[in-house]
């Protein structure tokens, strides 16, 4: 997803795009499959893969993430001076790298996870269902936790 954001050139794009779905669809659907399409179907298949996994997956992470850091998100009602702030610096915007560096130490964090309770290889890990290793990873974090509390 990082090199979709920085790809400017619009067949680039759309050979990324192609490449998100033929990987989504486990090579199910065949290149010269989504060359036939509209461009605007090769975009619109990607945003709703993308919104499939934002809504399945990344929100699992960052709910992992949070449980893992101990802090819930508290939602932010924004002020008046917010763009005062931001104009002067008091403010700092994250940066995609920040971003990214997030996503990867939480992914590090998950497949530990995974592997120490789970007793599994890195590579039994990789070949699990993301979603149900996640649920997992939730269940397991909420579950040390409670343990933990009533020592």
């Amino acid at each position: 997803m990082e090199l979709i954001s920085k790809t400017e050139d619009e067949n680039d794009l759309l050979y990324l795009y192609s490449a998100v779905i033929r990987v989504v669809f486990n090579d199910r659907i065949e290149e010269e499959e989504i060359e036939q399409l509209d461009v605007a179907e090769v975009i619109s298949t990607f945003k709703a893969v993308a919104e499939i996994v934002d809504a399945s997956v990344n929100e699992k992470i960052r709910n992992i993430s949070d449980l893992l850091n101990g802090s819930q998100q508290v939602e932010d009602q924004g002020s008046a001076f917010d763009e005062y702030d931001r104009e002067n610096g008091y403010i700092e915007e994250h940066s995609q790298e920040e971003i990214w560096e997030t996503y990867r130490n939480a992914l590090d964090n998950i497949l530990q996870i995974c592997i120490k309770n789970m007793r599994n290889s890195y590579k039994d890990c990789l070949e699990s269902d993301l979603s149900d290793l996640l649920d997992y990873v939730v269940f397991q974090v909420e579950y040390d936790r409670e343990t933990q509390a009533k020592e």
